[in-house]
């Protein structure tokens, strides 16, 4: 993406942990707000990572969130807060009152900023607004852990299962460990349930299969695997037209699997389609000269050209191509999108949903189960 670029739409439009990842790949730095119920919710992000978060709902406040988990007691917390006022805050006034030590106060603080981003991870409906620009952390007491360990924490969490199954898929879909493990995964603390259902998939296994050899509950497993997807150190394959045999899905055709949907789009724009790919190609070639050069059919045709990429993907070290590649085309798919929804009917875009779902793999490197 590109410094001072602004995105906003619809959360239903997204996969929350799947954007947060792609932020995390290119390093971005910008503030995601969204509207949770009436109520704005923020995660200051820096180089990739999630260092500060705010909210304006009132059970976020640090107050609400110390007594929730006992760091205070209600006789502390009423006291407390009518002595907050301008330029004083409540954990100034906890330390200077003695209740909590600055080291506690910092501790409290900390936490709830994981409680806020925890709570932005299950909003599903509402306004996003994604502002990609620096901010001073000056004033904060900011977090350092990494977007993964963020994620695998928060999504952990997590119940909702249409979520889970918008992402896992049915119980034929058969999955497979990556080649290569992404650098962060080193520092992802799994419990030993989980690396057993990690070490399943060397080897491709059904989803049903490792329902039954995995040693977590059943819904749990489902939610280990939703996770394991969406930080890319599990891949989905598919089964072949025989549907006799597996196989890993390649570069062309994952490129041709976003082609199906760029020229579907391409088709429902009509006599706007050349201007709208024109202006989502100029803005995200800023970002991706280096794959995005001399790629004039995408707003000539509504198509990639695979060659051309396979081309000039072939610096790009082997074991992490197929997730690079990922990266880079659900990146053009947001950049489209935010132009190509302002134009397009309620109709047009229930009819590219139910492609993406019904027809089409790139529902699976979305992660999500609306367009």
């Amino acid at each position: 993406m590109t410094d001072g670029l602004t995105l906003e739409g619809d959360l239903q439009d997204i996969f929350l942990p799947t954007l947060l990842m792609s932020l995390y790949r290119d390093k971005e730095t910008g503030i995601l707000t969204i509207d949770a119920f009436g109520f704005n919710k923020s995660m200051f992000i820096k180089e990739g990572n999630v260092v500060f978060a705010t909210s304006k709902f009132p059970d976020d406040r640090l107050g609400e969130s110390l007594l929730r988990r006992g760091k205070i007691s209600i006789k502390d917390y009423v006291l407390t807060s009518k002595q907050i006022s301008a330029g004083k805050r409540l954990g100034e006034i906890l330390v200077d009152s003695g209740i909590l030590t600055s080291e506690e106060m910092i501790g409290g603080v900390k936490d709830q900023l994981i409680e806020i981003i925890d709570s932005m991870l299950e909003v599903s409906k509402g306004h996003y607004l994604l502002e990609l620009t620096d901010f001073s952390t000056e004033d904060m007491i900011t977090l350092s852990i990494d977007m993964p360990n963020l994620l695998y924490q928060g999504m952990k969490k997590m119940k909702s299962w249409k979520m889970m199954y918008s992402m896992v898929g049915p119980l034929e879909t058969k999955l497979r460990k990556v080649e290569e493990m992404p650098a962060f995964f080193s520092s992802l603390e799994l419990n030993p349930d989980e690396e057993h259902l990690l070490s399943l998939l060397n080897t491709p296994l059904s989803v049903d299969s490792l329902l039954e050899a995995s040693y977590l509950p059943q819904f749990d497993t489902y939610n280990i695997l939703w996770i394991f997807i969406t930080l890319g150190i599990v891949n989905k394959e598919t089964i072949s037209k025989k549907g006799t045999s597996t196989k890993q899905v390649s570069f062309e055709e994952i490129v041709e699997e976003f082609n199906d949907v760029f020229s579907l789009y391409f088709y429902k724009l009509g006599k706007k389609n050349e201007d709208i790919f024109r202006k989502s190609y100029e803005l995200l070639r800023k970002t991706f000269p280096e794959y995005l050069d001399d790629q004039s059919g995408f707003y000539q045709y509504g198509r990639l050209d695979p060659d051309d990429l396979i081309f000039k993907f072939k610096n790009v070290e082997e074991g992490k191509r197929i997730e690079i590649l990922n990266s880079f085309l659900v990146e053009i798919f947001y950049g489209l999108t935010f132009f190509a929804h302002k134009e397009l009917e309620k109709d047009s875009l229930t009819e590219i949903e139910e492609y993406i779902k019904n027809n089409s793999e790139i529902s699976a490197y979305l992660g999500k189960s609306n367009v």
